[in-house]
């Protein structure tokens, strides 16, 4: 989203104090009568495995004319996860030392310029610059740096004892991640800004992305921290993951809804932002176990978010979409509303004109011209639009040319869903024997409501033979599974066949759930069937579901054989 570059531009264009992605200004020092403040570059920000050089510069200068220091002798010393890659001294009579840094795996550092001595190494000329090669760069993540300043204002002006700085700095990484969802295949992607990244793994049935990387929950360092920002990359294609909301969780705890963005726009890629200041890292440092890294959760919402936002490529308009009925569903009318707001004058209201258009596979379905106004109240401008039956899938609504500007342009992304068919009960499911083979009873489930919702439920089921013979007094496990942890289990026997369980699920604890009747009549058999505990909103928000929840049983009927074993794991 175009927003984050503008964020990016104002954050480099101030004075900045902690840890950084691909620089640092660090806070001014009083340095032999003077106010100073030492800035550190790293050029590119991104850690790319074919980028052959990058570029390190050092200013040091007064804090409040940004006048250059000059004669600085800088003891520079870089590592990264504990291991020391640089220690020398460098030295530049403007104070703006550039080092230019070709990464090498190798296991000494070679370095190009003049040595004198303690004034360290120093470039030949403008056209030879200070090289270093060796193995700095291998890889993104946090590298730290230490720097001593030894001389300021001449050459045999040496401080005593050295002022000391340290930064750190993140070499932007992306990595990609081959899944595999309902026998398809896809690639997520990470860019982390902060540290690399680790234990990536995706949860086909919840649909949840989990990764960590190392982090130090110490005061001291959050106090260094301005932001932890991390992309993840959604195929477009990927019509599952392309909702309109998701939740995030850091260390189990849940983060602010502002604090995750969505970003149709600027890749070929979904990009969600989840960005987490200063402010939000101290609100849950406490809460966290496990202080040595940082633990992320991104997974669906089970509510809508509207209106979609988006910065025209111009950073002119903010430009919002929304749409209803939702699910958007083929041969049904779907209104899409547009809010159109000036970025620096949201107040002002003025005529618009601009193309709505629909595009899908790479060519476009639709196209026409909408005139609205600018400025105006959410739902003012709106174009209708329906889909066919050879739609389904993910679709591109784009916004054109607002008043007739090329780059004020934004896309999202939609997903046509197909039309829920009517469920019909009781369901027959096949029950397997433990060696995966064919077992030898059916069970019959129906559950009421059928649209299952915060509120009591009742499953009801009959465990019939390959006759289609009720199974007397057979027992059973009756058990719950949410992300292959069983959440709760309860033993009982169907008397003729036939049993139920009452179950209560509340607001907080939507989305899905494995319901198994596990070791039928004591054969080692069961059946699986996939339930959806959906919110209290309308039907079309039953395909976006919400990971985590609980269930409380209620006591069993009385007619229900007493005995059976309850136990909550909660």
């Amino acid at each position: 989203m175009l927003v984050f570059g503008i964020i990016s531009i104002l954050f480099y264009a101030q004075p900045s104090f902690g840890h950084g992605v691909g620089g640092e200004t660090l806070p001014p020092v009083f340095i032999d009568g003077k106010n100073a403040t030492l800035s550190i570059f790293v050029n590119p920000p991104t850690f790319e495995k074919n980028t052959g050089e990058y570029e390190i510069l050092l200013k040091l200068y007064e804090t409040n004319t940004q006048a250059v220091i000059p004669h600085v002798t800088y003891l520079v010393e870089i590592s990264k996860d504990g291991e020391k890659l640089l220690s020398e001294r460098f030295h530049d009579d403007s104070s703006n030392l550039l080092i230019k840094v070709t990464p090498k795996n190798t296991d000494q550092v070679k370095i190009q310029g003049s040595n004198f001595g303690e004034l360290g190494w120093m470039k030949n000329t403008d056209l030879f610059p200070l090289k270093v090669e060796g193995p700095i760069f291998l890889s993104g993540g946090l590298y730290k740096f230490h720097i001593q300043i030894l001389t300021i204002n001449a050459d045999s002006n040496k401080l005593d004892p050295p002022v000391t700085f340290d930064a750190s700095i993140s070499l932007a990484e992306k990595t990609d991640h081959p899944i595999s969802y309902q026998n398809k295949d896809y690639s997520l992607g990470i860019m982390s800004y902060y540290d690399t990244i680790s234990d990536f793994e995706f949860d086909e049935q919840s649909r949840t992305i989990s990764f960590s990387m190392p982090y130090d929950w110490s005061q001291q360092n959050i106090a260094q921290t301005n932001v932890v920002h991390q992309e993840i990359h959604v195929p477009k294609t990927f019509p599952e993951l392309l909702v309109t909301k998701y939740d995030g969780l850091v260390n189990g705890i849940p983060v602010p809804e502002y604090a995750i963005t969505i970003d149709d726009y600027t890749t070929d890629s979904r990009v969600v932002h989840l960005v987490l200041n200063q402010k939000e890292l101290l609100s849950i440092v406490d809460s966290v176990q496990d202080k040595s890294k940082m633990e992320f959760t991104i997974s669906p919402s089970a509510e809508d978010k509207f209106p979609l936002s988006a910065y025209t490529q111009n950073a002119i308009f903010q430009v919002g979409l929304s749409w209803e009925p939702t699910p958007i569903i083929p041969e049904q009318k779907t209104r899409f509303y547009v809010d159109i707001t000036r970025y620096f004058a949201p107040k002002i209201q003025e005529d618009a004109k601009f193309d709505f258009v629909v595009k899908q596979h790479g060519k476009e379905l639709y196209r026409a011209p909408v005139t609205g106004l600018i400025g105006a109240q959410e739902k003012t401008n709106y174009h209708d639009y329906t889909f066919t039956k050879e739609n389904l899938g993910p679709a591109i609504i784009s916004i054109e040319s607002i008043n007739g500007e090329k780059l004020s342009s934004v896309d999202y992304v939609v997903v046509v869903r197909p039309q829920e068919e009517k469920r019909t009960f009781p369901i027959r499911i096949p029950s397997d024997a433990p060696d995966g083979t064919q077992g030898k009873y059916f069970v019959d489930l129906t559950w009421i409501p059928e649209n299952l919702q915060p509120g009591e439920a009742e499953f009801i089921f009959t465990i019939y033979d390959r006759n289609l013979q009720p199974v007397s007094n057979a027992e059973y496990d009756f058990v719950l599974i949410q992300n292959g942890q069983k959440i709760y289990e309860n033993s009982g026997v169907a008397k003729a066949g036939g049993s139920f369980e009452n179950v209560i699920f509340f607001e907080q604890h939507k989305g899905p759930v494995t319901l198994a009747i596990q070791n039928i009549d004591q054969s080692g058999e069961s059946v699986e069937f996939p339930i959806a505990v959906t919110p209290e909103f309308p039907l079309g928000l039953i395909l976006v579901m919400v990971l985590t929840f609980s269930i409380v049983i209620v006591l069993s009927k009385l007619n229900k054989k007493t005995g059976h074993i309850l136990r909550y794991p909660f």
